[in-house]
């Protein structure tokens, strides 16, 4: 039997800096914490050409996502930071 293991929503824009945005990302909850999310990350970074940057947003409340963000290299964007009870997005950045 398949199951869905989890999705992610990429875009670029054209004309804009060498950037790919990582607008969503979700894994199905029984694959969480199992390393997963960073298989799938580091998939979807190999089909990023070099010299790109990955950009990934995501809410202040999604702890596990920026926890996951963090550990593989990527950086908050200073301006980004969301201060509590505050309504944001927080970005992180990676250069490829």
């Amino acid at each position: 039997m398949n199951s869905l293991l989890g999705f992610a929503w990429l875009s670029r824009y054209a004309g804009e800096e060498p950037e790919i945005s990582l607008s969503m990302f979700g894994l199905s909850p029984e694959y969480m914490g199992k390393g997963w999310g960073k298989l799938f990350l580091e998939k979807i970074e190999s089909v990023i050409p070099r010299g790109q940057s990955l950009r990934a947003e995501c809410t202040p409340y999604a702890q596990n996502m920026k926890t996951m963000l963090k550990r593989n290299g990527f950086r908050r964007l200073r301006q980004s930071i969301v201060p509590a009870g505050c309504r944001g997005l927080d970005v992180y950045i990676k250069k490829l």
